[in-house]
């Protein structure tokens, strides 16, 4: 299953590497690949991944979701 997030507050290639790498932490999550110009983040995964487990692992963070 692919899920698509908007996200906001990306400003560089380790913010994009940061978010990948904490979306790809949420169990059943298999891939990952943020766009940094869309602010875009794909996810591959064995489920629907919600907006709201992306905002919980970003909770410690400036990143959002839209």
């Amino acid at each position: 299953m692919i899920t698509q997030i908007k996200l906001s507050g990306l400003i560089c290639p380790a913010c994009q590497k940061v978010t990948e790498n904490l979306i790809g932490g949420i169990i059943g999550v298999k891939n990952v690949t943020v766009n940094l110009e869309t602010q875009i983040a794909e996810i591959e995964a064995e489920r629907e991944i919600l907006k709201e487990e992306v905002r919980e692992v970003f909770k410690e963070t400036h990143y959002k979701t839209e």
